[in-house]
Order: C-alpha cells, then sequence, then structure tokens
C-alpha cells in the first residue's frame, strides 16, 4: 500500500505556510521491510484504500485479490443510561459485511454508504467507537468488540444453504461464522465505496460549533420542516436538522435538511427518535392543536 504525500496534499501546505515552517526533506536511514500483508490478515487487520475495493463476480467483497469485510465503526448508543464500559455489544441492528448484500444496496440508494469502513480481521473483532448524545466515548485503548456477520449477505451467498435453513438453524449459521474459513472459501467487487479504514476514516460525530450549524439551518428555512411544511417558529425544539447521508461530521449544505420531530423519525436508521420525549411532546402539540 502507498503512503499519502503530505508535501503535496494541499491543506497541509496552507498550514505550514501560514506557520512560516519550511519544507524539508527527511531520510531516517532505516530500510523497511516489505509488509507481509497475509500474516496480518489473519492476525489484527490492516488498513487498505477503499478505492481499491471491487465487488467480485459473486458478490463477495475484494481488495487485492483477497476478500475483505465493511462495518459502520462509528456505533450510536441511545440509551444514555447505560454503562458503555461494561457495554459488550454495539446496537445489535450494526452488522459487519461480506457480500453485496440488500443492505448495502439500500444504504448507497439512500445515499449513506460513507458511514461504513473497511476491515480484514478475521477474528470476528472490531475497532469500534460508542457514540453517546453525537459524542464519542473512549477510555484507554481502542474498543474492540465482536459483531455478527449480516443475515443477508447470508443469504445472497446462500452460506451453508442459508435460504433453506429453518429459522434456529439460521440463528446457527450466523453465530457460528468464522471469516477465517469463509476467506478460504471464496477464495480470490463495490460499486461505490466505503471513503474510509476503521482506523483512517474521520469520526462520525457533531463538530463543536453544531448547536451553530443547526441554528443557522433552521433560520434559513424559517422554521418550517423542509418535508411536511410545518411552521415551528414558536416550537423550535421540534425543528431537527437531519444529515441526509447520515455523517454527522459532514455539515455542508447539501447534506443537511430541517425536519419536524414526526418526519425527522420517519427517516431511514431514525425511527428511535420516536421513543424520546421530544417525539412524545411534538405528538401531543399536535393533538392539542387539532
Amino acid at each position: 500500500m502507498k503512503l499519502p504525500d503530505f508535501s503535496e496534499h494541499v491543506g497541509f501546505n496552507r498550514l505550514r505556510q501560514q506557520m512560516q515552517a519550511e519544507l524539508i526533506t527527511w531520510d531516517s536511514g532505516v530500510e523497511l521491510e516489505p509488509i507481509d500483508i497475509n500474516r496480518l490478515l489473519v492476525t489484527s487487520g490492516i488498513d487498505i484504500p477503499p478505492g481499491e475495493i471491487e465487488y467480485a463476480p459473486d458478490g463477495t467483497l475484494e481488495y487485492g485479490g483477497r476478500k475483505v469485510v465493511v462495518y459502520i465503526r462509528d456505533q450510536p448508543v441511545y440509551d444514555t443510561s447505560v454503562n458503555i464500559d461494561e457495554l459488550v455489544d454495539p446496537d445489535p441492528l450494526r452488522r459487519f459485511h461480506v457480500a453485496d448484500c440488500s443492505t448495502l444496496e439500500e444504504m448507497r440508494r439512500q445515499n449513506r454508504f460513507d458511514r461504513y469502513v473497511v476491515a480484514t480481521r478475521t477474528d470476528g473483532q472490531f475497532i469500534v467507537n460508542f457514540l453517546v448524545g453525537g459524542k464519542i466515548h473512549i477510555k484507554g485503548e481502542k474498543v474492540e468488540r465482536r459483531l455478527y456477520v449480516c443475515r443477508h449477505c447470508l443469504n445472497k451467498l446462500n452460506y451453508k444453504d442459508y435460504r433453506r435453513a429453518a429459522g434456529y438453524k439460521r440463528d446457527e449459521i450466523q453465530e457460528s461464522f468464522d471469516l477465517e474459513p469463509f476467506f478460504e472459501k471464496y477464495g480470490s467487487r463495490i460499486i461505490d465505496k466505503p471513503a474510509g479504514s476503521d482506523i483512517t476514516d474521520p469520526l462520525n460525530q457533531y463538530p463543536s460549533n453544531w448547536t451553530e450549524i443547526s441554528d443557522q439551518k433552521r433560520e434559513e428555512v424559517g422554521w418550517k420542516c423542509e418535508e411536511c411544511g410545518i411552521d415551528l417558529i414558536s416550537k423550535k425544539e421540534f425543528l431537527h436538522t437531519h444529515h441526509i447521508n447520515g455523517r454527522r461530521d459532514d455539515t455542508s449544505q447539501s447534506n443537511l435538511v430541517a425536519l419536524c420531530s414526526r418526519c425527522h423519525a420517519e427517516k431511514p436508521q431514525h425511527q428511535y427518535l420516536k421513543s424520546i420525549s421530544n417525539y412524545k411532546e411534538f405528538q401531543r402539540w399536535q393533538q392539542l392543536r387539532h
């Protein structure tokens, strides 16, 4: 894998110029040994350029002739009362993917594929960032948690005759899924590629000035829901700023839309909003208006 040349990076050079720092070259004098990718593939995993991931003819995901997986590294935790340090599994809906399944197809259709990162782990353990209220919760070293393979991927590949298996048998196939024999079985293509790896992808969390960005967006639309048109100038707490692609760190105008509590809760992956007090209060407020 080729490392980026930061001497040609626009942002890096702009910062260097602002600091009035001279661009110099440096040679450690150490000759590095080539990375044994095969060894890393079955141990700690490797970072890989997501732009080089492809769909294989059998529907699996590949990089350089080797099978890879994609998953959502930044895992939201909606129950703020939970003890994060004792949390074993993230949201059970979060899975890793080994094939171009219906879930990945739907995420591409919703323009939310950038939430995924790439990994090549074979032990079922993945780096996970727990996000509480949109902010990362980290203590000590990188957190690793076990994730389970996506059922839609098993169905897509008909792994171990998954399609014809009874319900309990399907559970067994999913729970006993082992990446190492899977990689051996499917030895050596994604139309849309994840934007980063499990290490390099930026954290999917709100920026420090998110309140100001959200207020500005809602003011620009006159405190009206851009979907149903309800006027919330007198009830501003019921107008939310929604990220279209699911990336909280992407605050570009094309990615933001102002939605009322109800319309926001109807968006994909946002049904959990119906269980929070803001949504219920919005429902009661609407009933009193009619």
